[in-house]
């Protein structure tokens, strides 16, 4: 099944971002990349690799219990985020002196999208204060505990536990394996609002705008805005969801703007206010100035 991109898609760079994380929710190797999923209650595993044609992607799928192609074709399109109007945003990207240079070496480059809210909103959770590589390991830790996953020529598959398997996991459990108890709390509550409904991906995208969404989001203790702009960007896919504090941002526009200190929060909010609703794509471009 080959799948083709809205424009631009430089399916290696994809791949090689995908390939640096150590995300156990799927496997890259040689270039293919493989996940378990579980859609409509039935499971199955596909592998992701370069389509045969410019900006596309084919998939195959290695296992099946069910699932409609239509389904998997859908959540790739979504992952990979291959429907975002690329052209678009180069075509703003041109016009402003930091981004330009940066699109040029990028070319194709899209946003590595979070599908399931649950997931979402528990990087969000994990990834605060802490490095990438410490949280993934945490991350693995969670998801290995519930053990579900799909066994295919002697390798696993982990699969994304549902938003109530984590309301059954208390505190202590997952401060065995090194996830602190304010973070357990906040993962509850998170769990909990998506099975309420009140965070669920549907309730979010029927808000009317970034900023009731923000709000919305940021209204849960545990969520502030970093966590709620992880989700904002890779999951719910507003595109001018900018997270104005975040770290690398910061180091980033610093070396742009060729500045001797990290600039505060004014001044990268007057940078970011310019990208109006290219915000999020801006971002990920502006991350990979620091390499």
């Amino acid at each position: 099944m080959m799948i083709r991109a809205n424009g631009p898609f430089d399916y290696g760079l994809a791949y090689d971002f995908m390939d640096q994380q150590d995300d156990c929710l799927y496997r890259t190797e040689a270039g293919t990349v493989r996940k378990a999923l579980v859609l409509e209650g039935a499971r199955v595993l596909f592998e992701v690799s370069e389509g045969p044609e410019d900006n596309s992607v084919e998939v195959a799928i290695l296992m099946n219990e069910g699932v409609p192609e239509s389904l998997v074709k859908d959540y790739v399109t979504e992952w990979f985020d291959l429907e975002y109007d690329l052209d678009a945003f180069y075509r703003f990207a041109r016009g402003d002196d930091r981004l330009s240079p940066v699109v040029e070496t990028l070319h194709g480059y899209r946003m590595n999208c979070t599908v399931d809210m649950m997931e979402g909103l528990l990087w969000s959770v994990l990834g605060q204060q802490i490095n990438m590589r410490f949280a993934f390991t945490l991350k693995r830790r969670l998801i290995e505990h519930f053990g579900h996953h799909i066994e295919f020529e002697g390798e696993r598959y982990w699969l994304m536990p549902e938003a109530r398997e984590f309301l059954s996991l208390d505190a202590e459990s997952m401060r065995s394996m090194q996830v602190s108890y304010r973070k357990a709390e906040y993962i509850h509550r998170c769990a909990a609002g998506i099975e309420d409904g009140i965070l669920s991906k549907a309730h979010l995208e029927r808000m009317a705008d970034y900023e009731t969404a923000l709000a919305h989001l940021t209204s849960f203790k545990g969520i502030g805005p970093w966590s709620a702009n992880s989700v904002l960007m890779r999951t719910l896919k507003f595109r001018n969801a900018v997270p104005v504090g975040d770290a690398g941002l910061k180091n980033a526009i610093r070396m742009t703007d060729d500045l001797e200190e990290k600039p505060d929060r004014a001044y990268i909010q007057s940078v970011t206010d310019t990208w109006g609703g290219y915000g999020a794509y801006a971002t990920l471009y502006m991350w990979r100035v620091l390499g």
